[in-house]
């Protein structure tokens, strides 16, 4: 599974959510091939590239053309919440419904 983690600039908030979604994933066992973080910018013409997509929800909508190829996106509230993320995965059917 090809991850990609975004936000505004990719500079600060990205490289903080990318180790907590890594951090998910390996608790929950769930194998990944890549993660990558990027600014929202960029992740516009990488989005198809990716199985699974994080950001804000208020960026969510520029990946419908992405999620309607078949990626996953997934928004969220709070980018930097390890509960959501969890939450976020279960919801998404990528993690067990029961946190570990």
């Amino acid at each position: 599974m090809k991850i990609l983690v975004t936000c505004a600039h990719g500079t600060a908030t990205g490289p903080i959510m990318k180790a907590k979604v890594e951090q998910v994933l390996q608790e929950y066992g769930i194998p990944f091939e890549t993660i990558h973080h990027c600014a929202i910018s960029e992740a516009k013409t990488l989005a198809r590239d990716y199985d699974v997509i994080f950001c804000a929800t208020s960026f969510a909508s520029i990946f419908k053309n992405a999620a309607a190829a078949g990626t996953t996106v997934i928004g969220m509230r709070n980018i930097l919440s390890l509960e959501e993320i969890r939450l976020r995965l279960q919801d998404a059917g990528l993690a067990p419904a029961d946190t570990p």
